[in-house]
């Protein structure tokens, strides 16, 4: 029995390995078009394009006799994240342009910079770099941005003298993100990307919706759209949710995706 087993989930390796091929390609030829947009200043998105994606994966799902409400959530993850990899090509967040002005001729402390943001990793008066009030050595911070240490330190050095940069990375800090925790908490996870992510009301309007059905929110962590190229709002519920949530939050009219984990 276990050696079925074991050939059976050889075959799904393989087909997991095909999957994240094929999402590869996709998104190489989305950075195509992306550039192709950004020479023209043609529009960031295409709505009638994604109803279109998404008519066509539904129908091809009833076809073959899948679930439509998986293969539309499916669908709507990766256009979702397809229009974050436009959006950080063609209209880069307020943040991440001013990162890129400042290391316009270093493209590795970019990326050190970058990495460091979104980290919540600051940068004292020393040009020291901290998570809190621990000190992160340089080679560790390098081996995730995959460049040497003396980039970093020349990377923290040039952040803590810069006027803007310096009282900015000054105070950032890292958050406590229950996401990765959540099912062994026994909570649920819903991941909301609405059209704008400046819109005010997004929190009240899906707050409003969970609570019709006798849920509690334990934590709301929104993604600041002058930092990140595809905002998120990441609910943790108080226990795992049903489909019917899910149909309920994609009735909100500007909410893009909606996933729950």
């Amino acid at each position: 029995m276990s050696s079925e087993i074991e050939a059976l989930r050889r075959k799904i390796d393989e087909i997991d390995r095909q999957i994240l091929g094929l999402v590869k390609r996709r998104l190489d030829l989305v950075k195509e078009i992306a550039e192709i947009k950004r020479k023209g200043k043609l529009p960031l998105t295409d709505a009638a394009r994604e109803r279109e994606i998404i008519r066509r994966a539904r129908e091809l799902a009833r076809n073959m006799g899948m679930d439509q409400v998986f293969a539309e959530s499916l669908m709507w993850l990766i256009i979702a994240y397809s229009w974050g990899e436009e959006r950080e090509r063609t209209e880069p967040p307020e943040l991440l342009r001013k990162l890129e002005e400042k290391f316009k001729n270093h493209p590795a402390q970019l990326k050190v910079a970058t990495l460091m943001l979104r980290r919540g990793l600051r940068v004292n008066e020393k040009g020291e770099i901290c998570c809190g009030s621990m000190r992160i050595p340089a080679v560790q911070v390098g081996k995730e941005a995959e460049v040497d240490r003396r980039t970093v330190e020349q990377t923290a050095k040039r952040i803590a003298e810069d006027e803007e940069l310096g009282p900015v990375f000054a105070e950032l800090e890292p958050v406590v993100h229950l996401k990765g925790a959540a099912k062994a908490l026994g909570m649920g996870v819903i991941e909301i990307i609405p059209e704008d992510a400046s819109r005010p009301g997004i929190i009240r309007d899906v707050a409003e919706k969970i609570s019709k059905f006798g849920v509690s929110i334990r934590q709301a962590i929104a993604d600041d759209p002058k930092i990140t190229p595809l905002p998120k709002l990441t609910i943790i519920t108080d226990r795992p949710l049903g489909g019917e949530i899910l149909e309920a939050l994609r009735e909100i009219p500007y909410i893009k995706s909606v996933v729950l984990y």
